[in-house]
């Protein structure tokens, strides 16, 4: 296990074939609290790879773009690669399991974090309108559907995408208790919850809460007054 705060090895065309450029300048480092993965400071968001959002299938052009993005991320050191089951409809983390099979990186070297919750409307059934869904079935079964889509076993990370003001956390519980235990997720977060919203959560939880991913920005800083 390498310290925090140590310089990653970038991950190449070339280092997956075993050699190391010469005049890198790897990213650095941070191991992620209650984990043992070991993650560049920056991550790679996945939404915009699987095309768009309408039911269109991927181009050939922008399947290409999609997996030189994800080369070009490698390249830059970076190993840590976000995603979600709605991004593109599923499509961006089935184009994102191309380029990893493309570029023959090794599982180990890769931490993929995947989100579930949210339902558009229209699903399953027409008229069904667009919501939140954190029930033990929904969940269970959509992370099935991304470690399919991603062609893995084991999901790194999974967190609950957005905060559902109706949200059971007995449930919540009991799912990820179902996908630990069965080995598909190994660790667990949320997005854009506030404090108080993950103390609620985590209170009827077995697993700690490793992370917390927040849209941040100038224009969208509600987050830092919500503690």
């Amino acid at each position: 296990m390498q310290p925090a705060g140590c310089s990653l090895p970038r991950i190449t065309h070339e280092t997956a074939a075993g050699k190391l450029p010469e005049g890198v300048t790897p990213l650095k480092a941070y191991k992620i609290p209650h984990t043992d993965l070991q993650a560049s400071r920056l991550a790679y968001g996945c939404m915009n790879i699987g095309g768009r959002w309408d039911a269109t299938s991927i181009s050939a052009d922008e399947r290409k773009a999609a997996i030189d993005a994800v080369h070009a991320a490698f390249d830059a050191g970076i190993n840590f690669f976000d995603h979600a089951d709605i991004y593109m409809h599923g499509r961006s983390e089935e184009v994102f399991a191309e380029a990893i099979a493309e570029l023959k990186v090794p599982r180990k070297d890769v931490i993929i974090q995947s989100k579930c919750g949210i339902r558009f409307s229209g699903d399953p059934n027409p008229g069904d309108p667009g919501r939140y869904d954190f029930s033990y079935e929904h969940m269970t079964r959509s992370v099935e559907g991304i470690l399919r889509r991603l062609r893995i076993d084991t999901l790194d990370i999974l967190l609950l995408h957005r905060p559902d003001p109706l949200m059971e956390p007995e449930e919540v519980a009991r799912a990820f208790d179902r996908l630990h235990s069965s080995g598909k997720v190994r660790h667990f977060g949320v997005s854009n919850f506030t404090g108080p919203q993950i103390a609620h959560l985590q209170a009827a939880l077995d697993q700690p809460l490793v992370a917390n991913q927040v849209e941040l920005s100038l224009l969208h800083h509600h987050l830092v007054n919500d503690g």
